[in-house]
């Protein structure tokens, strides 16, 4: 038995290393159901819930924000939550499976009302010109491909009111986990400037602005 214990716990090991590789090198949005059980388990919910965004984002309330991924609708559900009737909320995917799973939650929730869904791209997000004061990404950012990452944050640079922000959560054992100081070099390399950072080096938040220019 002990033997077969220790198999298991191998193969579990050797199944997430090679997870976080193919993460790493060949970045895409997790499949349906690995992203429910990693983003919707009672595991989740206590040890790396959003509490650590919230903490620097201040009140939504009656604000305008966006999500880029909404996976099963998780953070979408607090979103609403937090701007309150006054309040929109835009949430993309780029699989439809998404978008029509997070929707149905919020139907079920009653929070469909102050939401809009779409599946879509980060690098062309349908979302007007400077009209969110947030955007968000919620362990997202690594799933978008190297090349594209540019043209992700401009457009979230596109989207953003001027004084708007973003917003981003990382946490590992994520198989697209940014470390902090990767993040922000990418951040200030593409126009934005980090502003605040809490958290620890495997679970953080952290808020940026586009950097102004002169």
């Amino acid at each position: 038995m002990v033997w077969i214990a220790l198999a298991v716990v191998v193969v579990l090991i050797g199944g997430w290393f090679g997870i976080r590789y193919r993460g790493q090198h060949w970045p895409a949005p997790m499949t349906m159901r690995i992203e429910q059980f990693f983003l919707d388990n009672p595991v989740r919910r206590r040890f790396f819930s959003p509490e650590r965004l919230w903490q620097v984002t201040g009140s939504l309330e009656g604000l305008t924000v966006g999500e880029i991924g909404v996976g099963v609708g998780v953070v979408m559900e607090q979103l609403a939550r937090r701007v309150g009737s006054d309040g929109r909320v835009y949430g993309i995917d780029i699989q439809a499976e998404a978008v029509w799973r997070t929707r149905e939650r919020l139907k079920k929730l009653k929070l469909i009302d102050q939401v809009s869904l779409q599946e879509a791209s980060a690098t062309r997000l349908p979302w007007p010109d400077q009209g969110l004061d947030w955007v968000f990404l919620v362990t997202v950012f690594g799933e978008i491909p190297v090349p594209e990452r540019a043209l992700a944050l401009a457009e979230v640079g596109r989207v953003l009111k001027p004084h708007g922000r973003l917003g981003i959560l990382e946490y590992w054992p994520d198989p697209h986990f940014q470390p902090e100081a990767k993040l922000s070099q990418t951040l200030l390399q593409n126009g934005f400037v980090v502003e605040q950072v809490i958290g620890t080096r495997i679970i953080y938040a952290l808020t940026a602005r586009r950097e102004e220019r002169r």
